[in-house]
């Protein structure tokens, strides 16, 4: 196109270098143009898929940066996988692996021979397991990575998850498993559910995220000493996610690979769905009741001056209102309306003193 419009027909070699010449810059401000165009996530991701096919990072770089890799476990067959390949992959940095264990086969035995530190869960639940490796991490760690024993996730990926970090744009990190995903990985209820879940996420915390629900993950150490999570079972990925989004942390995906696992599944899908939904709702009454009770009051303002209308129309028809109903039923939800925008706005009032007083 550019040849035809900008070029046409040339005769002469001097008028083809011209061409070329004009070719070339027409193509230079339309590629920065494009690219500026293109949003942040997406450039990340392109990147970040580009650095799959990179071996390793400079070595030089990767002794400056301490990580800590923490893996749950509960009976896993493919531990001992798991943790070589989490090794290799972090030869070029100071590296430990600390797997939290709750089995009752060799998983720890396992672990031990490859060069973990296991740590024994006394209680229950996946987001206990975490919280409880995060006290055994060493003090001089940068970044803390998050992958499962049940080898879904591959390790040799976890430089992606690092890159981010490491180069300053990013204080989480969470893999996306939608963009490599094997045949069998998931199923579609579990789809759905995790569907479900990251809109929600997305919509009531303003992000864009593809993959709220994932278990692969890497935090800034300085980052998660901010965190205040809570949630011991299943919920405390979302946890994680919101809370770093009402701390204002810098929340970046990557895509990586999801595999069918190796042994049996921990997920409780309807159990844990529904109390992730509960976690949902409950972080937003306690982050940004506004975003709640705001709609809510405003629907039934309206439905109020809705129940009112009715009853104007019949009086300018008719020069009677018969409706009382109408008018008690309106009178009364636009007074609770009202109350609950009210209400909505001084509890943020307050939360935002709050917020300012503990800073």
């Amino acid at each position: 196109i550019f040849k035809n419009v900008l070029c046409g027909e040339r005769d002469s070699a001097s008028s083809d270098s011209l061409c070329a010449l004009w070719q070339e810059q027409v193509y230079t401000v339309g590629d920065a143009f494009i690219k500026s165009l293109v949003p942040p996530v997406i450039s990340m991701q392109s990147e970040a898929l580009s650095k799959v096919e990179a071996e390793y990072p400079d070595p030089a770089r990767g002794r400056e940066i301490r990580v800590s890799v923490i893996i749950p476990t509960i009976n896993e067959p493919a531990i001992s996988k798991v943790i070589n390949e989490t090794r290799q992959a972090l030869k070029h940095f100071e590296a430990e692996v600390i797997v939290v264990d709750k089995s009752t086969d060799d998983t720890a035995k396992k672990a031990r021979k490859a060069g973990a530190r296991v740590i024994t869960q006394e209680k229950i639940g996946y987001g206990n397991a975490y919280m409880l490796g995060f006290r055994y991490v060493a003090p001089a760690t940068d970044i803390v990575v998050m992958i499962d024993g049940d080898y879904t996730y591959d390790p040799y990926e976890i430089p992606l998850l690092l890159d981010p970090i490491v180069d300053g744009y990013a204080d989480l990190v969470l893999g996306n498993r939608f963009a490599h995903l094997d045949e069998g990985a998931m199923n579609r209820r579990n789809r759905l559910g995790n569907r479900i879940i990251t809109t929600t996420i997305n919509v009531l915390y303003k992000l864009r995220l593809k993959d709220s629900r994932t278990g692969f993950r890497a935090v800034r150490r300085s980052s998660l000493n901010v965190l205040d999570m809570v949630s011991e079972g299943m919920t405390f990925n979302s946890e994680m996610i919101i809370d770093a989004r009402k701390k204002s942390l810098r929340i970046v995906e990557v895509p990586v690979r999801y595999r069918q696992r190796v042994g049996q599944p921990k997920l409780k899908a309807y159990k844990d769905g529904s109390q992730i939904l509960m976690l949902i709702v409950r972080m937003v009454r306690d982050y940004n009741p506004l975003s709640i009770f705001f709609p809510v009051g405003v629907i039934m303002i309206v439905a109020g001056i809705a129940f009112w209308l009715s009853v104007l129309q019949e009086w300018l028809a008719t020069h009677t209102a018969t409706r009382l109903a109408s008018i008690i039923g309106g009178t009364m939800l636009f007074l609770a309306g009202l109350q609950i925008v009210f209400f909505g706005l001084l509890a943020d009032i307050i939360l935002v003193a709050l917020r300012s007083r503990r800073q």
